[in-house]
């Protein structure tokens, strides 16, 4: 045999070596594999409930019935309970954790928080409102009693009773809704009190809290000029003068808190030290937004010029202007962020383009939609129109002057009828 065949043997064999090393991993591998999913699919699926029933009743048995240890599993076990909408199962379990709270660290123990919040979203979905009112009105409590109506502590207590009045706004009926809404202007009146008298307006977290004071007097006059304010006897104003009388001043008064709320938003960003100059205009102009809703025109105009104004020194001071307000620009007041920009690159598959002229005064004119879809009706489509015409734009600005000016938008499409 020829040197040149033993070689080509010898390399042919290591081949064949090596392949019958990778089929015999591989089938190796594919058994393991197998015989993991056969042995994960003999493995039954936990529970969480179980779970935490098995735990409590550990510890009941090793320690006692109130250890605590217990308190955290009985809010776990009333969260999974929740999880899977056993809601009268899950209020007993947050509430035998906040006994067990109370028994180890007192009656008014700032540890029942959790449970009573939970409690709160619990009665919630059972429709039992004033019991949920009841857990946060008790919530309220014992934070005053640790800290004082108007510590600063106590803001971030009434951040999370006002975020629950306004998350359950939807889920309630009008005047439900509106209930929710005068718990949310008192719980704002106290906040606004603390921070008028605790907290500087140079305090870093001041503009946003301030603006959202100012958003939530928006909130309930739009929801009272949509639903009517309820009297104490629960019918709502009748149409006649008297209601017309009422409705304006209770719309003048949501307004005043309003705008107050919004300047000191401007005078906050004012006093920060890391506030630029578009921040202050932009503020400014938000507060030119709020004249322009309720309808305060020249006091609108006077807002937008000096928004303008306010970035005269700045070195980009037309790149600025040209940016921030050369077009119009929706006005929203969100209570879930501050000002935002309605410019959109493009609509998506499920919006429609809506073209417009906006009046010098922020007015929608001429809306018409462009290429609708087919089967869209004539009446969704004027109801469209009908919404859009309702929003209001803050105007272009021309050297600090309003004008009129095209504008495009992008609406969701309304679902078409069956």
């Amino acid at each position: 045999m020829s040197t040149h065949e033993f070689t080509t043997k010898i390399l042919i064999s290591y081949k064949y070596s090596l392949f019958t090393i990778f089929v015999i991993s591989a089938l190796t591998v594919a058994s393991t594999v197998g015989y993991a999913q056969k042995i994960d699919e003999q493995q039954p699926i936990s529970d969480p409930v179980e779970d935490y029933i098995d735990a409590i009743n550990n510890v009941e048995a090793e320690y006692s019935a109130y250890s605590t240890e217990l308190s955290d599993l009985y809010l776990g076990l009333g969260k999974s309970l929740y999880s899977k909408q056993s809601y009268a199962d899950a209020r007993q379990a947050f509430q035998r954790g906040m006994q067990i709270e109370r028994v180890n660290y007192g009656l008014d123990s700032l540890t029942q928080a959790p449970y009573l919040l939970s409690i709160a979203d619990t009665e919630s979905y059972m429709g039992n409102w004033d019991k949920s009112q009841k857990a946060l009105e008790n919530l309220y409590s014992i934070n005053t009693k640790a800290y004082g109506e108007n510590d600063v502590r106590m803001l971030p207590v009434l951040d999370q009773m006002l975020d629950w009045y306004l998350n359950s706004y939807d889920d309630r009926s009008s005047n439900g809704g509106y209930a929710n809404l005068v718990v949310s202007e008192r719980i704002a009146m106290r906040m606004h009190h603390i921070l008028e008298t605790d907290v500087s307006l140079d305090d870093p977290e001041a503009p946003d809290r301030y603006r959202r004071l100012g958003y939530l007097q928006y909130f309930i006059a739009n929801h009272i000029k949509e639903y009517g304010e309820p009297s104490q006897s629960g019918m709502t104003f009748s149409t006649g003068s008297a209601s017309t009388r009422a409705s304006s001043s209770t719309s003048h008064k949501h307004f005043h808190r309003g705008k107050v709320a919004l300047e000191r938003v401007v005078e906050s960003l004012v006093q920060q030290e890391d506030s630029s100059e578009v921040d202050q205009a932009l503020a400014i102009a938000e507060l030119g937004d709020w004249y322009l809703v309720f309808g305060q025109r020249f006091s609108a105009t006077e807002a937008y010029q000096l928004a303008y104004d306010v970035l005269e020194d700045n070195e980009q001071a037309e790149q600025l202007r040209e940016e921030l307000f050369s077009k119009p620009r929706m006005i929203s007041f969100s209570l879930n962020k501050g000002p935002e920009s309605d410019m959109v690159a493009g609509p998506s598959e499920t919006q429609l383009q809506v073209n417009m002229m906006v009046s010098e005064f922020g007015v929608p004119q001429d809306i018409a939609v462009q290429d609708p879809a087919a089967d869209l009706s004539s009446e969704q489509l004027q109801a469209l129109r009908k919404e859009i015409n309702n929003q209001r734009f803050r105007p272009r600005l021309i050297a600090g002057q309003t004008e009129p000016a095209e504008h495009i938008i992008f609406y969701d499409k309304p679902a078409p009828q069956s």
